[in-house]
Order: C-alpha cells, then sequence, then structure tokens
C-alpha cells in the first residue's frame, strides 16, 4: 500500500474511518488486530474498560508495530471468526477501538454494535 493512502486514511475523521472499516472487512471478509509476545491481542485502556484496536488491512496495523509494539505481530482474523468472538468480548465487557490512528484517535463501540454493522454490510454483498 503507498504511504500517501495511509497517510489519507488515518487522517479522516473517527466516523468516516469507521464507515471505511465496516465496508473494508465486509468486503474482504477479514479484520486485523496485534497480538503481543504472549500470543494475547494488545488491548488499550479507555478508563475503566479494556478496548481491543482492529484495523481493515495489514498495512494500517504494522504502522503500530514500533516502540511499545515493536515484538508484537500482525494477525489476520477471518470474519466469521470475529463475528463469533465478538460475542464473547460482549460479556467480558470490552470494547473495539474500530481503525485507530496513530495517536489512537477511534470510534470506540461496543462489540454487538459493531456486528451489527459489519452483519448489515456483509447482507448488502448478497
Amino acid at each position: 500500500m503507498h504511504h500517501k493512502k495511509i497517510e489519507s486514511v488515518f487522517n479522516l475523521k473517527p466516523s468516516e474511518r469507521y464507515g471505511f472499516l465496516v465496508r473494508k472487512v465486509a468486503d474482504f471478509e477479514q479484520i486485523f488486530l496485534i497480538l503481543d509476545k504472549n500470543g494475547d491481542y494488545v488491548t488499550c485502556s479507555t478508563g475503566e474498560t479494556e478496548c481491543i484496536p482492529v484495523w481493515p488491512e495489514m498495512e494500517f496495523a504494522k504502522e503500530f508495530l514500533n516502540s511499545d509494539w515493536i515484538d508484537h505481530n500482525v494477525v489476520r482474523v477471518e470474519l466469521r471468526a470475529f463475528l463469533e468472538w465478538l460475542d464473547k468480548l460482549e460479556l467480558e465487557n470490552y470494547l473495539i477501538g474500530a481503525f485507530p490512528n496513530r495517536v489512537f484517535d477511534a470510534i470506540v463501540v461496543k462489540p454487538n454494535e459493531i456486528k451489527s454493522h459489519l452483519i448489515f454490510e456483509c447482507e448488502q454483498y448478497e
């Protein structure tokens, strides 16, 4: 992916990046997360709640593999598995950080909310 595309998309408003995320994930049926060296998904704190950041393309997530996360890895998760996992995250009170940019500006949503948006978007392709 060209560096200018990465910059251009990261500079979108969080709500625009959220729409980009939902469309891309539904279209390609995959989403990207970061695993730490122990194999756990990285989380960010939003006060009292843990937030799991997700990205629509590997190149965006790789932008975060520096400083604190230099020994981490980006992983691709199939959409079907992600949708199933969201139910568990909802029960455990996690939130989803939808497509953060480099300063971690993102739309934070409940797992069932992003699940609903992804399912709706996937239905548009049928």
